[in-house]
């Protein structure tokens, strides 16, 4: 087998792992779950990778591969940690199966804050990467009808959304605010779920669809103080685009009346033009990556949230309804601003295109100046020309004449009707005539070879 048929077959068991490489974890219904986000910068991963190690070396846990993976997950008696890397964040989930204790038959003891002095607190305040997101996941088996007013009670505000998903399997009722706890300097965000019927893989799978919500929302929001900032340059951008194309509409409505065409010196619009070219380059630039980034997350957000299959509970909004009065506008912002860097961009050229074009009449102009003006001389220098060649008619003519009398002096005109004098007379206009000929024939010898 050649080299090339190698690494096929190896870019084909690639493919073939990463379709399985992040597999849903078997779950019960009592879960005490904690997930947390990190932004992360070059080399994050190989780090956060040996921070893990050292942690779970530390607290007797299962040993880490060698090799740093994108994907891993640990289960023990008492603790399942799932780490998981992408291109920008790092995820780490820590489940606590059956920490969950019931006050009574139908209502459980849920969000403990007791319980957040067991978490390793150090552990998740030094983990390599930015601190992006902490949520609380609450999962108890139960069949109890829950009020809003029950949920306030967890939640601490009244501004949640709660839904029946997976055909009647569970409920799911989601704060997307952070509690009172300050964990982390930044509080938890709460989610309760129902668990009613759903089996193990299902479980695993509603949970990390959870998890995956609260991470996108959070994603997608990431380019939003950026974008507000940028649109105040824009703005500034649009308003000197404005300027000069209102000057130059001005000049041009001046010189709708021919008699008064007039071009002035547009170098300084032709500046601040390359300048707001530049300063939009550099804004999309800059912006480029996030902006597609918030695009992709918010697919992903809507993706979950229809996985989900919510119906709705009487007396709750969705999820999908909270979502989109709250997350919609950030995300239509930041598509508005696509657009309105896209739509500038645009008026920046043309406006670039109208000063040349203004620039480049002002030149025909000038040259169509500068070609009459040629022109009148070269008339001018061609009279002059003419002239000069009538009075060379005449100088050389009275020059052939003197050389004739100078010839003729030998000869006795007594033998002759006439004189000398008579003679040379009569010889003047032979002459002229003769020397006006040759001139002309030489002047049109010339005209044929320009």
């Amino acid at each position: 087998m050649t080299n090339m048929e190698n690494q096929t077959q190896n870019n084909l068991l690639s493919f073939k792992d990463e379709l399985h490489a992040r597999p849903y974890i078997k779950l019960s219904n009592n879960l005490r779950v904690f997930h947390f986000a990190y932004l992360i910068k070059e080399n994050d991963d190989k780090k956060s990778w040996a921070f893990l190690d050292n942690f779970l070396s530390k607290i007797n846990f299962q040993n880490l591969p060698k090799e740093a993976s994108k994907y891993w997950v640990a289960e023990g008696k008492d603790l399942i940690i799932r780490y998981e890397c992408h291109t920008e964040f790092i995820s780490l989930t820590l489940i606590y199966p059956n920490k969950i204790e019931n006050e009574n038959k139908n209502k459980p003891k849920l969000f403990d804050e007791n319980y957040l002095r067991l978490l390793p607190t150090d552990f998740l305040k030094n983990f390599p990467g930015e601190h992006l997101l902490s949520s609380w996941i609450e999962m108890v088996p139960s069949k109890y009808t829950f009020k809003p007013i029950d949920i306030e009670k967890y939640f601490f505000h009244d501004n949640f959304a709660g839904s029946n998903v997976a055909e009647d399997g569970a409920n799911v009722f989601m704060s997307f605010k952070s509690d009172r706890t300050n964990f982390l300097g930044s509080g938890l965000r709460r989610v309760f779920i129902q668990n009613k019927n759903l089996r193990t893989r299902r479980t695993g799978r509603l949970l990390q669809r959870i998890v995956e919500l609260e991470t996108y929302q959070v994603l997608s929001l990431l380019g939003l103080p950026q974008v507000r900032q940028e649109s105040l340059n824009l703005s500034n951008l649009e308003k000197q685009i404005t300027e000069i194309t209102k000057s130059v509409s001005r000049t041009a409505k001046k010189n709708l009346d021919k008699k008064s065409i007039r071009y002035p010196d547009y170098q300084q619009d032709l500046n601040e033009l390359s300048y707001v070219v530049a300063k939009i380059e550099e804004i999309d630039s800059s912006t480029n990556y996030r902006l597609s980034a918030t695009a992709a997350y918010y697919k992903l957000v809507e993706q979950r949230i229809t996985d989900l299959r919510e119906d709705r509970l009487e007396s709750f909004q969705t999820n999908n309804e909270f979502l989109s009065r709250r997350l919609q506008p950030a995300i239509r912002t930041s598509e508005a601003f696509s657009r309105r860097l896209e739509s500038l961009a645009t008026r920046a050229q043309r406006a670039d295109n109208l000063v040349r074009t203004q620039i480049e009449m002002g030149v025909q102009i000038q040259n169509k100046d500068l070609l009459e003006s040629m022109e009148l001389r070269a008339r001018a220098q061609l009279r002059l020309q003419e002239t000069v060649e009538s009075l060379s008619i005449v100088a050389i003519t009275y020059y052939i004449v003197g050389l004739l009398s100078t010839l003729v002096d030998p000869i006795n005109f007594d033998k002759f009707l006439i004189s000398k004098a008579v003679f040379l007379a009569l010889c003047v206009p032979i002459i002229l005539v003769l020397i006006w000929f040759i001139a002309k024939m030489v002047r049109k010898k010339i005209n044929k070879i320009k």
